[in-house]
């Protein structure tokens, strides 16, 4: 499974639902993913929030515990093929979403997230919310 920032940032929040999801993950055995793409929204948002450096600690140490999928060049082209595709047929998507998309797909891996609508249009892809 593929974290998604939302995710994440739920996990630092220490949200009950994603608690649960991720001590379901794993006790299951799931192996459990983030992606550069993911990595690099969360050092956005902690910019932004000029959180204190406790808080970024805890944020790092959470994206930590995550193995780190990278965006190589045949995921690149999977989220470009598939983001073409929606622009065509007339939806806006962010184009990080399907970098992190691309890479799900070409790992076969579900991406796991609160805002299921973000990643439900990509053809293939399997998503989970909690």
């Amino acid at each position: 499974m593929i974290a998604d920032s939302s995710f994440i940032i739920d996990l630092m929040r220490k949200s009950k639902a994603a608690l649960g999801k991720l001590q379901s993950l794993t006790n299951e055995g799931v192996s459990q993913y983030t992606t550069n793409p993911t990595v690099m929204e969360i050092a956005v948002g902690m910019s932004l929030a000029q959180l204190p450096e406790k808080e970024q600690k805890r944020i790092d140490d959470i994206v930590g515990n995550f193995q780190v999928l990278f965006l190589d060049t045949v995921s690149a082209w999977r989220a470009g093929i598939e983001l073409g595709r929606l622009r065509k047929e007339g939806m806006l998507v962010d184009p990080i979403d399907a970098q992190i998309a691309g890479i799900a797909l070409q790992h076969n891996e579900v991406v796991v997230t609160r805002n299921q609508k973000h990643f439900e249009r990509f053809e293939g892809l399997r998503v989970e919310s909690y």
